[in-house]
């Protein structure tokens, strides 16, 4: 992805004083040298923050306390994208973010809250290509989490001072268990073992196998339905015979098919109309069409009844809870009270009662808190009014109720008596009921039998199902994954050990191998096997995290026509463990020379030949933004100038990243 660092932007809090802008190159080994305490190390935590880190890491003391707003510039396919982040003051971190797209560097607009951080991660997925899915085959409540974020690529961009030469930690945020288990998923994605399609045929795959298993679980349980139900179908005979719905079918007899009497109960659905039209129009008493219409009068009723008893709730709890509210007001307002006294007593500029001194913070909080408390009282008159508008509601549904309750009563009393008046028609009433429940029963059944053992429909969208998620298997195949990420970290092993080489690392022609399930290096040695803290030494620890991270990168840009990683690799101090303090050049004279051996000059010079060798293998429109970020001056690149873009030079006294006059 081609995705670089333009620019870092500080705004002061002081909004009179200048901002302080560094600006890198794109294509470039950009250096950023100078003493300790210039402020050199919080140029990764800076980018990091920005970038969307859970918390903010830049370190306290002059730098927060002087700067508002942390920024970068990014550059995106030619498109200047400007991210910019608060300082979190007390906090842990700010959610307050500012993003605009297709900025001028010359003429940067000064952040404000615009939106929050959380957005632009969101923006960055997209920038990125990130495909909204997850990296397991896992769907539970925590897939969320496991979708590929940009946040997960961190680790193949930053090599902070206490991770580049850590015998036991080779990866950026691989320290804690958490981020450690994210990284793990993400490698395969990383290397295109895992690419985009294959994520969409599994969650393709997902959702058939979902879809499959609910086809599945419906048609045996309409099976196990229709098989219980089969048992009773001489039942289910015997009783329409009963009923006179099926009068002219013979007695059943034994060896008859379940066909024999589908066949005859089959029609009682159909003729059961026309049955109930012949009973209704013989039954010419009165008494019979009073009862059908008082019972539909009750069924209604009841209804409306039920209606606004649940409204009724409704608002009843409604009412408590604006009176539980106007309570906790009341409690505030009461608490607040003694804002009214010492308002009056208090004026701006005044003398403070408990310190003395001549400032107006005192009355600024008073007045806040005496504001709040104007604010509480708008509030509580506001629910008083509510009050009313919810009581006389209440009492209107109160009335309706009533009216309702008593013309259900009413209903019920007639319908007593005309039913108490004609047992005749009371017993020709239960038996209408019972037939058509049973019909009802009958009909249901017969198409839950045709559903399964007739329509074929069912059958063959499962056998369809089957076959899409077989062919989806063979494509998303793991033994396949398996073997595109074997010969990823085979190329990726092969060129750290040439990286190796060139830096300078002990016995560096012995096999090394990107272990991603430790997150760390291995080292064969015969039959023995070395883990990477185990090979000892500062420098061959240095050596061997930067040439990792310049493999991994040289795959990315050669290998794979599509990855998330953005093309930009920030080093801290790779030279720390050669000579922790500082080597300055002055007219072309190394100063102190008898402090540090030749050697180790050399040594450092061979990370800039190293990082400049991949600049120049690659091609123009495929080219690593490399920061390093040293103690070192010039005299440690030598010979790679060409190569090189000094960002900043922080050795006096007055120059550091926080510009003097802030």
């Amino acid at each position: 992805m081609d995705f670089k660092i333009a620019s870092i932007i500080l705004w002061p809090k002081n909004s009179g004083k200048e901002i302080r802008k560094l600006d890198f190159k794109l294509d470039k080994i950009n250096v950023i040298t100078g003493d300790s305490q210039k402020g050199k190390s919080s140029i990764i935590p800076i980018i990091d923050y920005c970038l969307g880190s859970s918390k903010c890491s830049i370190p306290v003391g002059i730098i927060r306390e002087k700067t508002e707003w942390f920024g970068i510039v990014i550059n995106v396919e030619k498109k200047l994208i400007l991210i910019a982040r608060k300082e979190p003051g007390v906090k842990v971190k700010s959610d307050d973010a500012f993003y605009k797209e297709d900025v001028i560097l010359d003429d940067l607009p000064r952040p404000y809250t615009e939106t929050n951080i959380e957005f632009v991660k969101n923006r960055l997925n997209e920038i990125v290509g990130l495909p909204y899915l997850t990296l397991s085959n896992e769907t539970d409540e925590k897939s969320k989490s496991k979708r590929p974020s940009f946040r997960d690529f961190s680790s193949f961009q930053f090599q902070p001072q206490h991770i580049i030469a850590n015998p036991y930690t080779l990866f950026y945020k691989a320290d804690t268990h958490a981020n450690r288990e994210r990284l793990k998923q993400v490698f395969p994605l990383v290397l295109g073992a895992l690419n985009k399609e294959t994520l969409y045929l599994r969650q393709q795959l997902k959702e058939l196998e979902q879809q499959y298993q609910q086809k599945d679980k419906e048609f045996k349980e309409f099976k196990r339905t229709t098989e219980r139900w089969l048992y009773n179908i001489k039942a289910y005979y015997i009783q329409a015979k009963e009923y006179g719905l099926i009068p002219s079918a013979p007695n059943d007899e034994l060896g008859w098919s379940t066909s024999m009497y589908i066949n005859y109960l089959s029609q009682v659905p159909k003729d059961i109309k026309y049955r109930a039209s012949i009973i209704q129009s013989n039954a010419t008493n009165e008494v019979v069409k009073k009862l059908n219409q008082l019972l539909n009068e009750e069924l209604d009723t009841s209804r409306d009844l039920g209606n606004l008893r649940q409204k009724l709730y409704k608002m009843t709890r409604l009412f408590e809870s604006e009176q539980l509210y106007q309570d906790s007001l009341n409690s505030k307002k009461e608490r607040l009270q003694p804002a009214n006294w010492l308002i009056q007593l208090l004026q701006p500029q005044n003398t403070c009662p408990f310190c003395g001194s001549e400032n107006s913070k005192a009355y600024d909080e008073i007045l806040r808190l005496y504001n709040h408390q104007e604010q509480l009282q708008t509030k509580s008159k506001n629910l008083k009014n509510s009050y009313s508008v919810l009581d006389r509601e209440i009492v209107k549904i109160r009335s309706q109720m009533r009216s309702l309750e008593n013309s259900l009563n009413y209903i019920r009393q007639q319908k007593k008596q005309l039913e108490d008046s004609s047992d005749e028609v009371r017993n020709r009433r239960q038996t209408e009921q019972q037939i058509f429940r049973f019909v009802g029963r009958l009909e249901k059944e017969l198409d839950d039998y045709k559903f399964i053992y007739e329509d074929i429909d069912m059958q063959d969208e499962l056998e369809e199902l089957y076959n899409q998620m077989v062919e989806l298997r063979k494509k998303v195949d793991p033994n396949k994954i398996e073997s595109r990420l074997k010969v990823a970290l085979a190329r990726i092993s092969d060129a750290i050990q040439r990286f190796a080489a060139q830096l300078g690392v002990e016995n560096s022609d012995q096999s090394i191998i990107l272990d991603i399930i430790n997150l760390t290096l291995l080292r064969e040695t015969g039959q023995r096997k070395d883990y990477l803290w185990e090979i000892g030494s500062g420098a061959n620890w240095m050596g061997y995290h930067i040439a990792t991270m310049l493999a991994l990168h040289e795959y990315f840009i050669r290998e794979l026509s599509w990855n998330p990683v953005s093309q930009f690799l920030v080093l801290d101090q790779p030279s720390q463990v050669y000579f922790p303090e500082k080597i300055v050049q002055n007219d072309n004279t190394i100063k102190n020379i008898p402090e540090y051996q030749q050697e180790d000059i050399i040594r450092v010079r061979k990370i800039f030949t190293a990082l400049s060798t991949l600049l120049n293998v690659q091609n123009s429109s495929k080219k690593l933004q490399v920061i390093v970020i040293e103690h070192a001056d010039e005299v440690t690149w030598l010979g790679e100038e060409h190569n090189i873009h000094v960002v900043a030079r922080w050795r006096a006294s007055n120059e550091a990243l926080i510009p003097d006059n802030w």
